[in-house]
């Protein structure tokens, strides 16, 4: 027996009226959605496909253009060309014209011989040709629309020489069968040609490829050369539905993409692209009916699925924690994985280390002789010998290039020198190096200087230092070298440490490039321009004075170098005696 009161009852019906109701709601919006989607896909196939098009036309253009240029430009041809034109001897020149690489592609239906804006010789034997009018250029050579005697339409390409013209004719239809047969329409799509003049519409029937004079068509029964009118002369590409005009067919929805003749490739059609919109459409509309009978079973199984939701939540939540224990273990793991594989790599950088020192000490034992007995044999060279004295000095000049590229290996690998350290001043430091440097910067770099360590003074090895900030100053410099912009460089005292502070607003580091950047020999320069131990040699000075270096830096907002240096004591010469530094040598920049 029902207790509920009729209230109760109608609430009740009329929420599931709303839930169904919304239900409905949400299935028509996603369809329309789909079907928008479905377009849109539709629209940039089709746009590839008649770009495909497009590019194919302008490619045999620029094949067949290129060919009529060489072949005319020989100079056989050219004395075949006098030949005739100053004796009447023709057989020469047309004999060139039928032997060539052009005509024997298969493509060609005939050559002209153009004098004085009328057509003197034929490849074929007929000169009854009339030029109808001029479509573009490609290349030079002036891509024009041809008629014979009976009506033929020809695409003539017409390259115009000092004394005489020339043209290669290719039949209409071939042309039309080269832009279908090589472009990456599917066979269900029809394309749809129309020239530059908009006198010639270019299609295929059920007979065949067809050229009709568009002033003896009909819009109605060709409703896709209204579409290729409209655009030609909108020039702006557009994709439009129309329907199918052909007579003794079912009418049809077509979608169509056109490219006009004046913002694409070729430049002397306009391109369209006809699709059957509801050959598309229909497995779309099928999946709909399947969807909404798959909707009608899934919603008779949802009480089924909250049951076993139900009984199942309390194995899923012991699941869970499971889950997270392994989570918690496999993160460990991954851990420890990374410090091995971290210990691993710094003991490979500690290997090259040592053999890069023991590396340069043996190739300058080999250099110091070479450049000594290049420099003894440049002064005994004879004055007028200077090509043995060039060969001499690239000879001194390459092995001192190799002396200091092993002077960086060295300083780089070089653990205990014996440089002393000073009490200097940060901000004078930061002054030197702006004074050494500005021969270097570009015209339109801005360098901007904020100094607030009047009263600090850093105790450090004053060249390592100096060598640090020439580094990132002329790195800076590098990175703003094409677009311009502001350096700028910050001191500043703190209670225990001096912060230096390096900025550019150029183009900024990748992360990927920010894991790699202080390895040694990492660079991202062009072969030749960069060692990559600039940055590696900034990171170990910043090590060997027991200080630390951040980096903050994004693609397109510039990098920022953060130094720390402690102070210590000036009674407390212990802190600084024994810190091992990168050697007395100049460093190199990079």
């Amino acid at each position: 027996m029902d207790r509920q009161p009729p209230p109760y009852r109608s609430f009740k019906l009329l929420l599931a009226l709303a839930v169904i109701a919304l239900g409905l709601l949400s299935m028509i919006r996603s369809l329309s959605q789909s079907q928008t989607m479905l377009v849109s896909s539709q629209d940039s196939q089709l746009l590839k496909t008649a770009l495909s098009v497009d590019n194919n036309i302008r490619g045999h253009f620029n094949w067949y253009c290129s060919d009529l240029t060489y072949i005319t430009s020989r100079e056989e041809f050219q004395a075949a060309e006098r030949q005739w034109l100053e004796r009447g001897e023709a057989e020469p020149l047309l004999e060139h014209l039928r032997e060539n690489p052009l005509t024997q592609t298969g493509r060609i239906h005939s050559m002209l011989v153009v004098a004085e804006g009328e057509i003197a010789l034929s490849t074929g034997g007929s000169v009854d040709y009339t030029f109808v009018n001029r479509l573009g250029e490609v290349m030079g050579v002036d891509v024009c629309l041809c008629e014979d005697s009976a009506g033929n339409l020809y695409i003539a390409l017409l390259h115009t020489g000092d004394r005489a013209g020339y043209a290669a004719l290719i039949e209409g239809s071939t042309f039309f069968a080269i832009a279908e047969a090589q472009s990456a329409a599917e066979h269900q799509d029809r394309i749809l040609l129309l020239d530059a003049s908009g006198q010639y519409f270019f299609h295929r029937s059920a007979e065949g490829a067809r050229i009709d004079r568009v002033s003896g068509l009909s819009s109605q029964e060709h409703p896709g050369l209204l579409q290729l009118q409209t655009v030609q002369s909108s020039k702006e590409q557009q994709a439009v539905f129309y329907q199918s005009g052909n007579s003794g067919q079912k009418p049809y929805t077509v979608r169509m993409m056109t490219l006009p003749d004046a913002a694409n490739a070729n430049g002397c059609f306009t391109i369209g692209l006809a699709h059957n919109f509801e050959e598309s459409t229909r497995p779309f509309h099928f999946m709909t009916l399947q969807a909404a009978v798959s909707s009608a079973v899934i919603v008779a199984g949802i009480a089924l699925l909250l049951i076993f939701l139900f009984r199942s939540h309390q194995h899923n939540r012991q699941v869970e924690e499971e889950l997270s224990l392994l989570r918690t273990k496999a993160q460990t793991m991954e851990q420890l994985n990374r410090q091995t594989q971290e210990l691993a790599h710094h003991q490979r950088l500690e290997t090259i280390g040592t053999l890069t020192s023991s590396i340069a000490h043996e190739f300058n034992n080999l250099l110091t002789p070479i450049m000594g007995y290049s420099i003894l044999v440049l002064e005994h060279l004879p004055e007028e010998d200077s090509e043995s004295y060039d060969n001499m000095l690239e000879i001194y000049n390459a092995s001192r290039k190799a002396k200091e590229i092993i002077s960086r290996l060295s300083d780089l690998s070089r653990k205990n020198p014996s440089s002393a350290f000073q009490d200097i001043s940060p901000d004078a430091l930061v002054q030197r190096a702006l004074t050494v440097t500005a021969p270097a910067r570009p015209k339109q770099v801005e360098v901007e200087t904020h100094l607030d360590c009047a009263q600090a003074v850093l105790r450090c090895n004053e060249l390592q230092i100096s060598q640090m900030l020439l580094n990132l100053i002329l790195n800076a410099f590098q990175a703003m070298e094409a677009a311009g912009g502001l350096l700028t460089i910050s001191t500043a005292a703190r209670a225990d440490a001096v912060l230096l502070q390096v900025e550019d607003t150029g183009p900024g580091i990748p992360p990927e490039v920010q894991e790699k950047m202080f390895e040694p020999f990492f660079t991202t320069k062009e072969t030749g321009k960069g060692t990559g131990l600039g940055l590696a040699i900034v990171r170990q000075v910043v090590e060997d004075h027991r200080g630390t270096i951040e980096v903050t830096s994004a693609p397109g907002q510039g990098t920022r170098f953060t130094l720390s240096f402690p102070l210590y004591p000036q009674e407390d010469t212990s802190a600084h005696e024994n810190l091992p530094l990168g050697g007395e040598d100049a460093l190199p920049t990079e």
